[in-house]
């Protein structure tokens, strides 16, 4: 028999998928769902007194289907999950906010303890926040106050949204104490709030990818508890607010992929735009790769001329006015330098030491080396190349790079981050990111703003400034580690029938790893980092870390 069919149309799903959702059929185990996860797409339903399923056409229109009683369940596709059948609603909040909140408290308890002397470039930073406290206006990147001595030149010349935020809360906590260390901490606190935003964005691009909560969660845990993302969310920096800006960007993405960029994803995209431009500019590749994925995803939905200008406009007009202002300011101070770059160099070829003169600074280029010099070859006075460096500082290198992990958990951090990658590429690139045009071009942008951070890292390294630190490639923290997710994800997904229940511990298991592997670089490595040497004023790693093949190096 025919099952009934009732249909109705909903404006919101511009964007569908062609299949048809099955229900359980055992009376016991129907619940009455308010979404579930299709191919990566969260659609909302309708729940129905009997057994029902959904079927999502490409016109939109939903279908309701009254089934006879003898139909059994079909879950044969792969992709399709039903979140019943996977980490349980209550469990996976519960988690989640545990995790939320253990992020927050490791990351403020360890700014309060950090010492300066052991917090990369926080000197030359607080010398914003503290001349805006004092002075009640912001610099202008000439001021002698917020100039480097050594280096010539001031921060204050490039975006610096933090200081000013860091501001805010040193002139709250003033009014309580004039404390320089609760002020310090108070700077920090810019950090601590973007990391844990950083979390909870990425929980929220977990939920609206994955169809099962498990893999949300294990994707939290992969970037919450990297730690060197745990390090540069204690200390006042850039890279935080960074990332953050970056998961909020890649999170509006999702969702205007599956809205057709309706207006509260043109909003947020725009502020994350606007917010990212006030961040790093090493961020700056998802800003390109926004402009190119909205219209790309435009005229995939075949939305008319008029939409696509007004929606362009929008996206464009709230991120000018979050961050426009401060390149208006650089340029009308400095005689049209937007990004500060022109005077920078000009201040730093006139006020820094000689040997930190631009036209005295070596550089790879300058030395004439070659690619093979430069990033796979050893320099002389160091103990590493610059490719070794860079990967092992993105997993975890602490004060002046001159604390390291032991060589083991670099190999089995990169074994646990090689192995989930390989998965994805062999058993969920092509399911899950190539089947659909939307998904393609969203992993596309992704993979190319990877690309064009690491080819700025490596510009930069050969031309400007020789530095082998991953965290210059953090904005491409979040896309990788989804991937990885992915990859585990896809690997128990392919489990047999009699696996099932166990499948969602099994994708865990991955995140415990990784977990164990955190508390160990933490309590036995970043903690001693922070406590203050009162011989020698830092840290050397050989007094922590004998058992590594590293050798303490500085920059």
């Amino acid at each position: 028999k025919e099952p009934e069919m009732l249909s109705f149309s909903k404006d919101t799903l511009s964007y569908s998928e062609n299949v048809i959702i099955c229900w359980k059929i055992c009376e016991k185990t129907v619940k009455p769902w308010s979404s579930l996860f299709v191919f990566r797409r969260k659609i909302n339903f309708f729940y129905h007194k009997n057994h029902v399923y959904y079927n999502v056409s490409a016109d939109g229109r939903f279908s309701i289907f009254v089934p006879p009683r003898n139909i059994t369940p079909d879950f044969s596709r792969p992709g399709l999950e039903i979140l019943g059948d996977s980490m349980n609603k209550k469990d996976y909040y519960w988690a989640k906010y545990m995790l939320i909140f253990s992020f927050f408290c490791i990351s403020f308890g360890t700014s309060i303890f950090l010492k300066a002397e052991h917090a990369p470039d926080e000197a030359m930073r607080m010398l914003i926040p503290e001349y805006i406290v004092s002075h009640h206006a912001l610099p202008n990147g000439t001021e002698e106050a917020v100039r480097h001595p050594l280096w010539g030149f001031s921060y204050a010349l490039y975006p610096y949204l933090t200081a000013i935020i860091s501001s805010v809360f040193m002139a709250i906590t003033s009014l309580f104490t004039k404390s320089a260390a609760a002020l310090l901490t108070a700077a920090r606190l810019t950090s601590v709030l973007s990391g844990t935003g950083t979390l909870i964005v990425v929980f929220l691009i977990g939920e609206e990818l994955f169809e099962r909560r498990e893999s949300a969660l294990l994707g939290g845990i992969f970037v919450g508890f990297l730690p060197q993302f745990v390090f540069l969310s204690c200390y006042v920096n850039n890279d935080s607010f960074a990332v953050f800006t970056v998961a909020l960007i890649i999170y509006f993405w999702i969702r205007g992929m599956k809205s057709a960029f309706c207006k509260k994803d043109c909003i947020g995209l725009g502020a994350g735009c606007g917010l990212c431009a006030l961040s790093y500019y090493n961020a700056y590749a998802y800003l390109l790769c926004s402009i190119l994925l909205f219209f790309a995803l435009m005229i995939h939905f075949r939305k008319p001329a008029k939409e696509i200008f007004v929606k362009a406009l929008a996206v464009f007009a709230i991120a000018f006015l979050i961050g426009g202002w401060f390149f208006i300011r650089n340029a009308v101070i400095h005689d049209g330098d937007l990004l500060g770059m022109r005077t920078s160099n000009e201040s730093a070829s006139l006020y820094a030491a000689d040997e930190y003169k631009p036209e005295n600074r070596q550089t790879p280029a300058s030395e004439g080396w070659s690619f093979q010099q430069t990033y796979l070859q050893t320099p002389e006075g160091r103990t590493s190349n610059w490719l070794f460096s860079t990967v092992s500082s993105f997993i975890g290198s602490f004060s002046y790079m001159t604390v390291h992990l032991p060589m083991v958990l670099y190999l089995l951090y990169g074994a646990l981050m090689a192995f989930g990658f390989l998965v994805f590429l062999f058993l969920g690139m092509i399911p899950h990111w190539f089947r659909k045009k939307p998904q393609l071009l969203l992993f596309v942008m992704l993979f190319l703003a990877c690309l064009i951070t690491l080819f700025m890292d490596m510009y930069n390294t050969y031309f400007s400034d020789y530095q082998s630190q991953g965290r210059y490639l953090m904005p491409a923290l979040v896309p990788l580690m989804f991937w990885i997710d992915d990859g585990y994800s896809s690997l128990t997904a392919k489990l047999p029938a009699e696996w099932k229940r166990a499948s969602c511990h099994l994708t865990l298991l991955p995140g415990a790893v990784w977990l164990v592997l955190f508390l160990i670089s933490y309590i036995g490595f970043l903690i001693p980092a922070v406590v203050d040497n009162e011989e020698t004023g830092a840290i050397s790693f050989s007094q922590i870390a004998p058992v590594s093949s590293l050798q303490a190096f500085s920059f």
